[in-house]
């Protein structure tokens, strides 16, 4: 018996584009698929009372619980494709939450105008930064293991920023901005509006510094090398 004949596969693909193909998912179908089956129960109330009523029921129920469990995986299969084909192409995604509302951006530009979004929120609070592969969406969901806070006071342009890193066994350490010629009238400034903790007043940096900090976060993900860091710690200090 002669040996097949040998399979060719062709030149190989580049894996950014396997990952684009993968994170191109039938969601809207889904999504149609789902609606279409919740229409079904109004269809079942007509017919209440018939001895296939009951099975009918229990299948509709069965089906919709299975479709909203396929679109959380598919949610999530395309979410790490993403994150996938953008680490191959070396793009990062710094996503803004300011004035509870999410902002993303991949350009330098756009990146750069986050950064002076977070520094002159409209509402008091703290801000946040992340930069991921992949646009942070659901704080729900595990997300990236580095967070920026920004804290700032908009008339006095000065704030402080904090930076949170967790390791991938859950151990979170954190860092405010060190200040090394405190500034003499700096703030003590809130944690998050309404909130007791304050930061140490010699965490408190003008704008020209925070802005340094947070575009070179925004380019490498890591607690920024253009201010001083200490140990995060709370009081009027």
């Amino acid at each position: 018996m002669s040996n097949p004949e040998p399979v060719e596969s062709g030149p190989l693909e580049p894996p950014a584009v396997v990952f684009a193909r993968l994170a191109d998912v039938p969601l809207d179908a889904l999504d149609k698929l789902l609606e279409t089956t919740h229409a079904v129960y109004d269809d079942l109330n007509r017919v209440l009372g018939h001895p296939y009523w009951a099975d009918l029921v229990y299948h509709q129920g069965a089906a919709i619980k299975a479709l909203k469990e396929a679109r959380v995986s598919l949610e999530g299969l395309r979410a790490e494709a993403i994150g996938a084909r953008n680490t191959e192409l070396g793009i990062t995604v710094t996503t803004a939450v300011v004035d509870g509302e999410r902002h993303y951006a991949q350009t330098e530009d756009d990146k750069a105008a986050l950064v002076d979004r977070v520094l002159r929120p409209q509402q008091p609070g703290a801000c946040h930064l992340y930069v991921w592969d992949r646009p942070h969406v659901d704080p729900e969901a595990p997300g990236p293991y580095v967070q920026m806070r920004i804290v700032t006071d908009t008339e006095a342009e000065v704030g402080v920023l904090n930076f949170t890193e967790e390791s991938e066994d859950g151990e979170m350490q954190s860092w405010h901005t060190l200040n090394p010629q405190p500034l003499p009238e700096a703030p003590a400034l809130r944690f998050d509006a309404g909130s007791t903790l304050r930061f140490p007043r010699n965490a408190v940096l003008p704008f020209r510094d925070l802005r340094a900090a947070l575009d070179e976060f925004t380019r490498t993900g890591q607690r920024p090398e253009a201010v001083r860091w200490q140990p995060a710690r709370w009081g009027d200090l």
